[in-house]
């Protein structure tokens, strides 16, 4: 019986192949090595048939960093720390106040606010950029309201309500000038002027504190200052007979001194009811009668009565627009 031969050619077989297979394996090392890494490392171009999702962490790595570089470049320009959030999501859109409103309130009271700046003895133009500073903080929350361009709040937080445009404005001048007491020029004047002048001052306050009867605030200015032509009263600025401890009281000029005739008036008198000339002299300018009772003077009375048969008569209102040529506005 003839024996084959067959397990010397079935390892001859597998020796080759084995050969074969490391032949093959080395040189597709090699062939990796040479051609698909270039020298600085980066990935080389890459053909469709090649594995590329072996590549595909390394390309996000470099996609991550360009990004990076991206924003740190944005930073350089901008001069600000930014954070990827803020790149990724732009520039915030900044808010555009329609300065309309203000443009126009300004054009309709620009007199009353020149009037009371020199009244208050400020510079109506840096009140007027101080205005236009609130507006554009405050016109997105709270809008806005002639009456109080101050934007002047009550302790609820909310905006107060005055009776018209000019009380907002003297109320937020006061502010204004605490905040800016520097901003408050010296402008001490011994007034000499004609009488009429002082009378226009009184009919031009009236229409800020509006509870006041102009009628009764010239009399009694006028009993008081003997028509408005004592020279010792009309140098302190004080027309209505005004009085501290120190005697009478000055003011720096005569519109300071007669709003603050009016303010008193609206504050202290007709403000709690005190509306008719004996009602207002039983505190303003009370005496004695023989039995030591307190009663209004009744010499004033009749100084005050008579004065109103002359301005009963003058009811025309007086505006900023009348005052500012008599002065020179800040």
């Amino acid at each position: 019986m003839e024996t084959k031969k067959v397990s010397g050619l079935s390892w001859g077989h597998i020796i080759t192949c084995a050969v074969l297979l490391i032949v093959f394996v080395m040189f597709m090392i090699m062939h990796a090595s040479t051609g698909s890494v270039t020298t600085n490392g980066s990935i080389s171009a890459v053909e469709p048939t090649e594995v590329i999702p072996l590549l595909s962490k390394d390309f996000d790595n470099n996609l991550e960093v360009d990004i990076k570089e991206g924003i740190e470049e944005v930073v350089k320009e901008d001069g600000q720390l930014a954070s990827e959030n803020e790149v990724e999501a732009g520039p915030k859109e900044e808010v555009v106040v329609d300065m309309t409103e203000f443009d126009n309130y300004i054009t309709s009271y620009l007199d009353d606010i020149k009037f009371l700046c020199y009244t208050f003895s400020i510079g109506s133009e840096d009140f007027i950029n101080d205005l236009r500073k609130r507006y554009e903080k405050n016109y997105v929350t709270l809008g806005f309201n002639e009456k109080n361009a101050g934007y002047i709040l009550n302790s609820k937080g909310n905006l107060k309500n005055y009776n018209n445009v000019k009380y907002g404005l003297v109320e937020y001048i006061n502010k204004y000038i605490g905040k800016n007491p520097k901003k408050k020029k010296t402008r001490k004047v011994n007034y000499t002027g004609k009488a009429s002048y002082v009378e226009k001052l009184i009919k031009y306050y009236s229409t800020i504190y509006t509870n006041v009867d102009v009628n009764i605030a010239l009399s009694i200015g006028a009993a008081e200052s003997g028509y408005y032509k004592v020279k010792g009263m009309l140098r302190a600025g004080n027309v209505y007979g005004g009085m501290s401890k120190g005697g009478l009281i000055h003011y720096d000029n005569i519109e300071i001194g007669v709003l603050s005739y009016i303010r008193l008036l609206s504050k202290s008198y007709f403000g709690k009811g005190l509306k008719t000339i004996s009602a207002i002299g039983y505190r303003y300018c009370p005496t004695i009668d023989n039995n030591g009772n307190k009663i209004v003077s009744p010499h004033w009375v009749n100084l005050v009565n008579s004065a109103m048969k002359k301005y009963k008569k003058q009811g025309k209102k007086v505006s900023a627009g009348d005052l500012l040529g008599k002065k020179e506005v800040l």
